[in-house]
């Protein structure tokens, strides 16, 4: 048996699908989606038998696929994107492999030139950030599978609410010496559905922004995190930059 949570964010044209391969693949899965936004995503959710979570301020996809993750009841948690973009073959795969946490080394179909450039300057500065990270391949697939044990010693340390919140959760893993296993395969970028591309400027800054405060987590300046002058700024640069 096994949980999937799915951080939704105006998804109303690419996650029924997505359910529909979960339910056909999966057995009995409990499905969570958390959105957030203002389309039909709700409407369109309440069509299958899932949980439904509708945000009443906006999280980020870090802050949302935490809440998702506290309504979990299975030992295996699969978090997914909402367009599901990996093959069956692909997800069979992860739900057989045994680890503490399961990533995707992607071998992206359709991204853009620009973006590939970008996720391998983004790979660089985190593992120049976080040198103990330096075997991973890939931080930003959305699709993983966690062990719900393992999550429960870690989940205090999930600081982040943004996009670099993968970073997060495979970093909590890797610190304490939880079996992380990355698997190869096919996935697929739908370049028009993607809220990234589209203000693109604006999410390398808050993910940059989002790596130095998980750096200073993890520093003996971690108290500043938490004074009224950062949580000011800190509220100051999300209504600025959050896509």
């Amino acid at each position: 048996m096994i949980s999937v949570v799915i951080p939704a964010y105006n998804e109303e044209s690419r996650l029924p699908k997505a359910i529909e391969r979960l339910l056909s693949t999966l057995q009995n899965p409990q499905i969570i989606v958390v959105f957030e936004g203002n389309d039909r995503t709700p409407e369109v959710v309440k069509k299958f038998n899932v949980t439904l979570l509708i945000n009443s301020k906006r999280l980020g996809k870090g802050g949302s696929i935490k809440r998702g993750l506290e309504m979990v009841k299975y030992d295996k948690i699969l978090i997914t994107d909402a367009d599901l973009p990996i093959p069956d073959e692909l997800l069979k795969r992860i739900m057989n492999c045994d680890a503490d946490l399961v990533i995707i080394k992607r071998r992206v179909v359709g991204l853009p030139l620009l973006r590939k450039v970008l996720s391998n300057g983004f790979k660089f500065l985190v593992k120049l950030m976080f040198p103990s990270l330096i075997t991973i391949h890939d931080f930003q697939s959305g699709i993983k599978l966690i062990k719900k044990d393992k999550l429960e010693n870690v989940f205090n340390e999930l600081v982040l609410n943004d996009l670099v919140f993968d970073v997060n959760l495979i970093y909590a893993f890797k610190r304490r010496g939880y079996k992380i296993k990355e698997l190869e395969g096919i996935y697929f970028h739908d370049e028009s559905g993607s809220k990234i591309s589209k203000k693109l400027i604006k999410i390398i800054l808050l993910m940059f922004l989002s790596l130095v405060k998980l750096r200073i987590y993890y520093s003996p300046f971690k108290r500043i995190l938490y004074t009224k002058t950062f949580l000011k700024i800190q509220g100051f640069i999300l209504s600025k930059l959050r896509y």
